[in-house]
């Protein structure tokens, strides 16, 4: 007996868009709908990880990271975007 043909919608993505999630999920060998949700699953669980987890962990063997360089980085990125949005009013 054949599956019946489940379809997905997505509002926001363009046709061509949804396409290729179709066509990304067949090469998987899963629907659009799995698929989807597989993004979704393996999307928060990075996001976990990378809360419980320092830099070097997350980087592996092998790979050093100065997080004090890393956080210095990001302060400026802050303060520059800060400062951007404080022109624009």
């Amino acid at each position: 007996m054949a599956s019946p043909k489940s379809t997905l919608t997505i509002k926001g993505l363009r046709k061509g868009q949804m396409v290729g999630v179709a066509q990304r999920a067949g090469k998987l060998g899963m629907t659009p709908e799995r698929y989807v949700r597989h993004l979704v699953e393996e999307d928060l669980a990075i996001s976990k990880e990378a809360k419980t987890k320092t830099f070097d962990e997350l980087m592996g063997p092998g790979r050093k990271v100065d997080e004090r360089e890393i956080d210095r980085l990001v302060e400026a990125a802050k303060t520059k975007y800060h400062q951007r949005a404080a022109r624009k009013g």
